[in-house]
């Protein structure tokens, strides 16, 4: 093993025994956590022929009829939904005969899972971008249905192609098929939507649609305004200013106009005073400030923010969306998933 692996393995072996001490965790297990972790790295190198294609059913009042693909995700309609099939690691399953421990099995397999989970949420998010932009459909990530297959265990490895041509024909068979679909051209299909700051804005906009559409104002206020806080954690190159402290400095750097940074600073201004912080002033009359008028505005200015961020993020790459070796992919980027993905205490 060279140098600059054993380095990355200790790297994320730490952040995983830091997370145990700083929370409230049995000290007695903290010798067979530490084992346990090298053998969850080494078990996820063996695994590169296991992979899971999992399944999921979108929509419900309304179905959107589009199919849109990318490497290892595809989107087809069928008559009861969208049916969003993604290729991921297999790291959910088969942890039983690795980990003798239940506190340690019941830890690492978690990950395991939180990992591969990751993966299918960042390729879902891509959908859900593209049915907000073609029929400003929210769609909600954890779907109504679904189904699975694995491979690599017991059932012999399958190429993603493959797999995810067997996952459309049962698709079809649990939710019924429907005419061809036009296909989606939209740049979401290949943004980069692993990037955790680009995956919890998106999460932030859709959410602060559902609340706009259900009346909740201010809520969905504070949850557009998360959308230019989440992509100002990512350290944008030839910086105006300082984006990741100022909501103006970043919509400078993305090269928008000074009228989305004067809307982006109002936005913050209301946030603070109204709705993420108890205000001193006229709290009755929040209604006067945030109208549906202005409401459409910031969804516009979050929305041009979010594609504008998606579009320059492979300036300043931080993980890979399409990585060769999924154990080295998550070795390595691991200090950025470990907080995207764990809980804390």
């Amino acid at each position: 093993m060279n140098s600059s692996l054993q380095n990355q393995n200790a790297r994320a072996k730490s952040l995983i025994l830091k997370w145990f001490d700083e929370s409230s965790q049995p000290p007695e297990m903290r010798g067979k956590l530490a084992s346990g972790v090298d053998r969850f790295i080494d078990e996820i190198a063996k695994r590169a022929s296991w992979s899971e294609c999992m399944t999921v059913l979108l929509g419900d009042h309304s179905t959107p009829h589009f199919q849109a693909s990318g490497q290892g995700w595809r989107a087809d309609p069928c008559k009861k939904g969208l049916a969003v099939s993604t290729i991921v690691p297999g790291w959910g399953f088969g942890w039983r005969t690795v980990f003798r421990d239940e506190y340690v099995h019941n830890v690492l397999s978690w990950l395991g899972h939180y990992a591969r989970q990751y993966v299918h949420r960042a390729h879902v998010a891509k959908v859900l971008m593209i049915a907000w932009e073609r029929d400003r459909t929210v769609l909600h990530p954890f779907g109504s249905e679904g189904h699975f297959q694995r491979y690599g265990a017991i059932t012999p490895p399958a190429l993603p192609r493959t797999a995810l041509s067997t996952a459309v024909e049962a698709s079809v068979n649990c939710w019924g098929g429907v005419e061809a679909a036009p296909r989606s051209r939209s740049r979401w299909t290949r943004r980069n939507t692993f990037d955790p700051a680009i995956h919890q804005a998106v999460f932030h906009f859709l959410r602060a649609r559902s609340l706009l559409s259900s009346g909740f104002e201010l809520e969905a206020l504070v949850a557009f305004d998360c959308v230019l806080q989440a992509l100002q954690t990512i350290v944008w190159p030839r910086a105006t200013g300082d984006p990741r402290r100022s909501r103006s400095d970043l919509i400078a750097t993305l090269g928008l106009h000074q009228d989305d940074s004067q809307l982006a600073e109002h936005v913050y201004f209301l946030r603070n005073e109204f709705a993420a912080h108890a205000g001193g002033w006229r709290w009755w009359d929040t209604g006067e400030y945030v109208n549906d008028e202005l409401m459409e505005k910031v969804s516009d200015v979050a929305l041009r923010v979010l594609n504008s961020a998606a579009d320059a993020e492979p300036t300043t790459r931080r993980i890979s969306p399409e990585p060769d070796n999924w154990s080295d992919w998550l070795i390595e980027s691991f200090p950025l998933l470990f907080s995207a993905i764990w809980f804390r205490a």
